[in-house]
């Protein structure tokens, strides 16, 4: 058998495989040549968070880092053709941070999920993830209600309540630290019933401006809120003063107040029902006084159930001031022929027969009322039918009480006192 020489001719061997191998390259590279694609937005995936969680602390993403604009694959055209962006798998580990200048970086690692070992390079327009890293905090806050827009003329706000009073928000210490108010707010334009609605929870700084909620956890991101819409009417408030001042001193009947009339809230039905407000109160007691009476009266006590006022600036309070003067007294003749007789019994006369043709009557009162009484101010009215003993024969001299009138703010404590004399007639 012939010995087998693989030495012999190695020099051409060798350039035949490189030429083989030459060859395969410029084929498989003619037939499926290398190309790129381009992805944009592709979103980093973070892992192992709990490496900052839990030591209490919270990251932040700086920059909107956490999305690469574009990513470039190199793949041969037939690998390229079958991507999408889907298929981009970004990672950054934040077990690996690099602190620079108080600023975490964290190296984004690119892949792709399918045909790994076919793609020859893959970049991003970024290669780090920018991190504000610091302590976790936790504040709870109150929740105010507030309400915008303008209802029909006639309605106001009542209450706005909502079915939580409080929110916790946690996130990163010197977000929380600015956050000092927490509020909704319900827009009541053109109502007028009841409004019952979920409303968005808004934070807010110090200077009034909104806090963004984006990095922050809440307890609850809106809650529910009833806001009562409430009917209005204005009525007069009348004040009433009761007893008698001291001797020689009288009510003038005038009074003042900073309060004549109230706006009300409350159902139209109810309202409706409300023509005034009538205060009769202790502190409007006049009695034994010398001197005008100043007094303020809390009005609420006077109104009736499920009613308020409908000015929020209006706290109820009323000042008031009943006037008092000196009594001033005159003395006045009055003619009988101002005593009218009535109800003369049928067939008989009546008439006065005193020996005096008038009678004085002192009478007393405020100065201006007093001064102004003259004699033909007063009338008497005397009752015949009321005197008379009545039987077959009703004549004789009867001893009566005289029925005065005098003018306003006039009084007198006299009694007037006279003599009816009553006749039958005679009959023709």
């Amino acid at each position: 058998m012939k010995k087998l020489n693989l030495t012999a001719n190695l020099g051409l061997k060798i350039a035949s495989l490189l030429f083989a191998a030459l060859l395969w390259f410029l084929v498989t590279n003619i037939s499926d040549p290398v190309d790129s694609v381009r992805f944009s937005n592709v979103p980093v995936t973070f892992r192992n968070a709990n490496s900052i969680t839990d030591n209490n602390q919270v990251y932040q993403v700086l920059e909107d880092s956490d999305v690469i604009s574009t990513v470039t694959v190199y793949a041969p055209r037939s690998i390229v053709d079958s991507l999408s962006r889907d298929n981009v798998v970004a990672i950054a580990d934040l077990e690996n941070t690099t602190n620079i200048d108080g600023t975490y970086y964290v190296a984004i690692q690119l892949n792709t999920n399918k045909y790994v070992n076919q793609i020859q390079s893959i970049t991003g327009t970024i290669d780090s993830v920018k991190l504000n890293i610091e302590g976790r905090d936790s504040k709870t806050l109150p929740i105010s209600a507030s309400t915008t827009g303008t209802l029909t003329d006639g309605y106001i706000i009542g209450d706005v309540v909502t079915d939580q009073n409080q929110i916790r928000i946690t996130g990163a210490e010197s977000i929380v630290q600015s956050v000092k108010t927490a509020s909704v707010n319900v827009e009541v334009t053109g109502y007028t019933t009841n409004i019952g609605t979920n409303a968005e929870i808004h934070l807010y700084d110090a200077d009034g401006g909104e806090v963004s909620k984006d990095n922050l956890k809440l307890s609850s991101t809106s809650v529910g809120v009833s806001v009562t819409i409430l009917a209005t009417k204005r009525v007069p408030v009348t004040y009433q003063v009761s007893g008698v001042p001291a001797e020689g001193y009288v009510a003038t009947g005038e009074i003042d107040t900073d309060t004549d009339s109230v706006l009300l809230a409350g159902r139209m039905s109810v309202l409706n029902k409300i023509d005034t407000i009538t205060v009769s109160d202790d502190s409007l007691d006049l009695t034994g006084r010398t001197e005008d009476l100043t007094t303020t009266i809390d009005l609420s006590a006077y109104l009736p159930g499920n009613v308020s006022f409908g000015d929020e600036d209006f706290n109820g309070i009323a000042t008031v001031i009943a006037y008092i003067d000196k009594k001033s007294d005159k003395a006045l003749s009055i003619p009988y022929s101002q005593i009218e007789l009535m109800n003369i019994p049928e067939g008989y006369d009546a008439q006065i027969v005193d020996d005096n043709k008038t009678f004085t009557l002192s009478v007393s009162g405020l100065s201006a009322n007093v001064n102004a009484i003259s004699e033909k101010d007063v009338s008497g009215i005397i009752d015949v039918s009321q005197i008379s003993e009545g039987g077959e024969d009703a004549a004789g001299t009867y001893r009566t009480a005289v029925s005065l009138s005098l003018p306003g703010g006039v009084t007198t404590t006299d009694t007037v006192e006279v003599t009816v004399k009553l006749t039958k007639l005679e009959e023709n």
